[in-house]
């Protein structure tokens, strides 16, 4: 739950990768942002895999992704903008799901989450999205939960932002009232029904 920004396309000319990388590293040192880049062998063929570890999951192997994730922090995600091979976006993880087959490629997004980030993060991600649509990305597709993308109304944006917030914290404050008792002893799939069961108690539905 929460405002999110998706975000999909192929470069104009994957020759430009190194430009556009350069050019939101200096975005981000300007704004004292931090970076992340990969810089895989394209001609390697990309066999990177999840691998279970005693402390969670991680990617192993190769990824075939160039490109660079910047932090704008005050809340945002990272912002991913790595390429395969064909100047494809993607991120590391449906690159993962793409090679197991389990994602079609035609169908894989971007995402960055910015619910708990201000309005002004989410429109400066919005502008530096349309500034790549005109740069580098000409078929760039986004779909934007927040509507600013698709209106440029700061006040829709902020509408969805508030009411997605107040959502929420409601159901952050009704999971842990007496109502819902002692979960601790619950499995995840007693307390997915319990969840569920809240979510048709309370009609809880997004609004256009």
């Amino acid at each position: 739950m929460g405002i999110s920004i998706h975000y999909r396309g192929r470069l104009n000319d994957v020759g430009q990768i190194a430009k556009l990388s350069a050019e939101l590293a200096d975005i981000a040192g300007t704004m004292g942002w931090k970076s992340t880049h990969l810089d895989d062998d394209w001609e390697r063929p990309a066999n990177a895999r999840l691998q279970a570890t005693a402390t969670g999951v991680r990617i192993e192997g190769h990824l075939g992704l160039k490109g660079i994730r910047i932090a704008p922090g005050g809340g945002a995600e990272p912002l991913s903008f790595f390429f395969d091979r064909q100047g494809d976006l993607r991120c590391p993880v449906s690159m993962v799901s793409i090679l197991d087959g389990t994602l079609d490629p035609q169908e894989a997004w971007v995402s960055v989450k910015t619910q708990f980030a201000s309005a002004e993060v989410h429109v400066w991600i919005i502008g530096l999205l349309k500034y790549l649509k005109k740069r580098y990305l000409s078929d760039l597709q986004v779909s934007d939960e927040g509507q600013y993308w698709e209106t440029g109304d700061v006040r829709v944006l902020k509408q969805r932002m508030d009411f997605i917030g107040g959502k929420i914290e409601q159901l952050a404050s009704d999971l842990s009232s007496a109502r819902w008792g002692n979960m601790s002893g619950l499995s995840a799939e007693q307390i997915a029904l319990r969840i569920e069961q809240w979510f048709l108690e309370n009609k809880y539905e997004d609004t256009d």
